[in-house]
């Protein structure tokens, strides 16, 4: 008479050496941790909705960020339960493996010369058993049902909605103009299409905001900007920014420059000479003895008595030209790059 030990012994050998009992339990286990995560998405939720207010979030983006941190803890478990299933599925796999590319082992070459036909229908059966094992899993998968229908997400969104931030400040004037481009106005040094690009916060050296205006759901801001790249020139801008409420925060709709101009330093005004050249036309010639790039900066008064700003680059220890038609011309500025 067999006994009870022999028989649990001998069906636990049977269900760990059989692909499809295998394929099934670890689908069920892979079901398992989606129902868990299922779970704890809703008490995640649950505690969000309910603790909403005593949070005092005073921006959308404050309570979207929260809102994601508890997701992603609730996530966090999933991913970890899901790893241990997907070190199970690989260990299953090992033990019935149809690859072709094995025989390149030369261990696995050994053992198909000693034997090609015993070789063969191992490899075969293994197909078999991966067949099975395969279809076992999938099928777990697919009759699985974690659907969690007690969490509607959208109640969060309306939350977040209705929080209504404080009227834009500099820290979000400051993020906001990152990548923005201060355009040259018409009669300007630069001349049109001319901008400065905001790339990084450390561009701006100052902001300060002089008036601000609400202009029905809007908000007209004039703002003083000090900008500085690394060892360049500093220019100062006067700008009228509009901001608007956005998904999450106050954002940009759009910038009028009111002023941009380089800062007058004087250091760099005895690296230029300017001289009238006259040849097929006449220009006036810069001559820079400095080893730095420089920025001259001027006016043209033309024949109509009206004055014209210019500006022009000139290389170190180089040489510039610009076209010279007028009566008289004076330069307002000689700057680094």
């Amino acid at each position: 008479m067999i006994s009870v030990v022999a028989i649990m012994c001998l069906c636990l050998t049977n269900c760990s050496d059989n692909p499809q009992k295998i394929g099934e339990k670890i689908g069920q286990e892979y079901c398992d941790c989606q129902k868990d995560y299922a779970k704890e998405q809703d008490k995640v939720y649950q505690d969000f909705l309910a603790n909403f207010d005593s949070y005092g979030f005073k921006t959308r983006q404050e309570a979207r960020q929260k809102w994601q941190d508890a997701q992603d803890g609730a996530k966090k478990k999933f991913d970890d339960c899901r790893g241990k299933i997907d070190e199970e599925v690989k260990e299953a796999r090992a033990k019935f493996p149809t690859d072709i590319s094995n025989l390149l082992d030369p261990n696995v070459q050994r053992k198909y010369m000693e034997n090609p036909q015993k070789y063969l229908s191992e490899f075969t059966k293994n197909q078999e058993k991966a067949k099975l094992f395969e279809d076992a899993l999938r099928d777990a998968a697919n009759k699985c049902d974690a659907s969690n229908k007690t969490s509607d997400f959208s109640k969060i969104d309306e939350k977040i909605r209705a929080i209504i931030p404080q009227q834009p400040d500099e820290a979000n004037l400051r993020k906001n103009l990152i990548n923005r481009r201060i355009t040259e106005q018409s009669g300007g040094y630069f001349g049109n299409g001319w901008g400065w690009q905001i790339t990084s916060p450390d561009d701006i050296k100052d902001l300060k905001i002089v008036k601000e205006e609400k202009v029905g759901n809007d908000y007209d801001i004039d703002v003083h900007l000090v900008l500085q790249k690394g060892q360049s020139s500093q220019y100062e801008a006067d700008l009228t920014i509009t901001s608007v409420l956005g998904q999450d925060d106050w954002g940009i709709d759009f910038i009028k420059t009111n002023d941009i101009h380089i800062d007058q330093t004087g250091r760099y005004n005895n690296c230029i000479t300017t001289e009238v050249k006259k040849g097929w036309g006449i220009s006036l010639q810069f001559t820079n003895t400095c080893d730095v790039v420089l920025i001259v900066g001027g006016q043209i008064l033309g024949n109509d008595g009206t004055w014209t700003k210019f500006s022009t680059m000139v290389n170190a220890n180089g040489m510039g030209s610009i076209s010279y038609n007028g009566k008289d011309y004076k330069i307002d500025f000689i700057e680094r790059q």
